[in-house]
């Protein structure tokens, strides 16, 4: 593999796209979908892992989105 290239752990996608619907729910929409693309890992190797600091350094950053995005989702929930 190509260890130029990041290939995404899960196989996800990023959600490109929100409801854009005006209403009382649209700022938890798009914190959800934030929080979805926190879920996506970047490895180097075929078997998942990750032996490239920049990466690693990508993948604690997505950990640390998720858990602010979780916080401030419980809140809006409430």
């Amino acid at each position: 593999m190509n260890k130029n290239i990041l290939k995404d752990l899960n196989n996800k996608q990023a959600i490109m796209y929100i409801d854009a619907t005006p209403d009382k729910n649209y700022v938890l929409r798009i914190l959800m979908a934030y929080r979805e693309n926190c879920n996506i890992k970047w490895c180097t190797g075929t078997d998942g892992t990750c032996d490239n600091p920049l990466y690693q350094k990508m993948n604690e950053d997505q950990e640390k989105r998720a858990k602010l995005l979780d916080e401030a989702i419980l809140k809006l929930k409430i």
